[in-house]
């Protein structure tokens, strides 16, 4: 092996994340090694069986457990100030859409972000994503939805494509225009939806690939959904949706019925919507720290889709009301504990479930010939980080063979 860029050793467990389909994607080798080379995987193996003409920095993690990058398939990191106020306003018991009817909510950072510069919005957004990267996010999607204005919304989209373009994160940006009504169509979704048909989605293409719509009751009804996401196919975009977060309104049967690349909250999807999901080939993007923070007490029943199949994604939701976290690493040990699911299946949902909600097939594993994008952790086997909570367990990031984060350890 000639200018080889980085050899991995003495690592204790690596998970590499390349079996088949939703039920065995997860994939483990103990006491590895694995060479990296012009930031593509080389070579993974048994230690012990390390090419003799591996050449290159030597890089002995000491036993540590090595991972994929994390895949965080839903989040809304571009956006103005914050909500921290709402914390009061929840512990009077008022519930989202009584706040967002009231005038606060997503409407108060909507009013927020049209005020900013494109500057204030970088540098915001930046953050976020330097704080999600020592969390071992290396791959996320970011949506758009905190303008609701055409011109505002495509704005948004350019800049996720800055900050996608400036790295080292893999950045897919969402065109969710479609994320609330906006006070300039108060009452009328249906015109809005119409604007943006005109005004909006001829222009996302090559801005973004996917469209998303926020289908609930209470803000636009299934017919709504369906006829907009029909629209966005016709000019060769692919769709989401956002589903059933606060109540069952047949948004995960419409996601199945029209194809979507996937189907996003999904606490009220009830089991028959699951099962047709995982026919028809959508991921269920389940975002279990929104709904505890917002205390609704109902979680998604991850495990009815998983039973039916199909492939699951853990996301965070970062964003500024009801998920405030850039850190998906943060959430596996409840996602492990509320969604009863295993570790096997949570280190499955946040690395290959998430790259296939965002059909981004070369993340969320490490297999020779993929970038090497990876994780070393503060633990010796993969059980730990789905069972040790409130502290960062992340030790070092890697994207493309590079160093990219590193958390130190307090000095004693």
């Amino acid at each position: 092996m000639n200018e080889t860029s980085l050899i991995v050793r003495n690592i204790g467990q690596l998970l590499t994340m390349n079996g088949d389909g939703p039920a065995h994607a997860f994939a483990v080798l103990e006491h590895a090694a694995m060479v990296v080379e012009r930031g593509i995987v080389a070579w993974i193996g048994s230690d012990q069986n390390l090419p003799v003409d591996a050449e290159g920095m030597e890089l002995d993690v000491e036993g540590a457990l090595v991972s994929p990058g994390l895949v965080d398939a839903h989040t809304h990191l571009l956006y103005a100030g914050d909500r921290s106020y709402e914390v009061r306003l929840r512990a009077e018991g008022r519930s989202y859409l009584e706040i967002l009817e009231a005038g606060g909510g997503i409407l108060s950072t909507v009013e927020k972000t049209r005020n900013a510069t494109d500057e204030a919005l970088l540098h915001a957004t930046r953050r976020r994503l330097s704080h999600a990267l020592l969390a071992g996010t290396t791959t996320l999607e970011i949506k758009t939805g905190y303008d609701l204005t055409a011109i505002g919304e495509l704005r948004a989209l350019a800049l996720i494509q800055r900050l996608a373009e400036e790295g080292p994160w893999h950045v897919v940006p969402t065109a969710l225009a479609a994320h609330a009504v906006p006070p300039e169509f108060e009452g009328r979704p249906g015109a809005y939806l119409a604007y943006l048909a005109e005004e909006y989605l001829p222009q996302v293409k090559g801005l973004a690939e996917v469209v998303d719509i926020f289908c609930e009751p209470g803000v636009f009804s299934v017919e709504e959904s369906r006829a907009y996401l029909n629209q966005a196919r016709a000019l060769g975009l692919r769709i989401k949706l956002h589903v059933d977060e606060l109540a069952d309104g047949g948004g995960g049967a419409l996601a199945s019925e029209l194809g979507a690349d996937s189907a996003d909250h999904c606490a009220f999807t009830s089991v028959e919507a699951f099962r047709a999901m995982a026919r028809s080939g959508v991921v269920a993007v389940i975002l279990p720290g929104t709904a505890r923070y917002l205390n609704h007490g109902h979680m998604a029943n991850a495990r009815a889709m998983l039973d039916a199949g199909g492939w699951v994604a853990i996301g965070s939701d970062g964003n500024p009301g009801s998920s405030p976290t850039d850190s998906l690493s943060a959430l596996m040990p409840w996602a492990a504990s509320w969604l009863s699911l295993t570790p096997e299946q949570v280190w499955t949902s946040v690395t290959r479930g998430g790259a296939e909600a965002l059909r981004a097939t070369a993340a969320g594993r490490l297999k020779v010939g993929q970038p090497a994008d990876f994780v070393i952790w503060d633990a010796d086997h993969y059980f730990y980080p789905t069972y040790y909570y409130g502290t960062n367990l992340v030790r070092e990031v890697f994207v493309a063979g590079q160093r990219v984060a590193v958390n130190h350890s307090a000095v004693l």
